[in-house]
């Protein structure tokens, strides 16, 4: 395996990971506001996407601007299914 492919497997995983602890902290945080979309999601899904987007808009050139817009519609996506999952939500402990 050459080191652009293992580079590549490391960021697929790290996506992986990343993605299921931000699913992970927003039912928790869903738990602790009755399981209810509201306000409370709409700051944090709004202030997170904002701080991604900045910090990446920083890093990113004009060439990666698509795949850092692709990045950004992962985590709305994760926000988006958690919102609709809401209501439904059962947290194993």
């Amino acid at each position: 395996m050459s080191s652009a492919q293992a580079d590549a497997t490391a960021l697929g995983f790290a996506i992986v990971a990343l993605s299921i602890a931000l699913e992970e902290t927003l039912k928790a945080l869903a738990e602790k506001n009755g399981n209810q979309p509201g306000q409370w999601l709409d700051e944090v899904q709004e202030i997170s996407l904002l701080r991604a987007q900045a910090h990446l808009n920083e890093r990113a050139s004009a060439e990666e601007a698509d795949v850092a817009k692709a990045a950004l519609a992962v985590a709305d996506r994760i926000f988006t299914k958690l919102r609709s999952g809401l209501s439904g939500i059962v947290v194993q402990n």
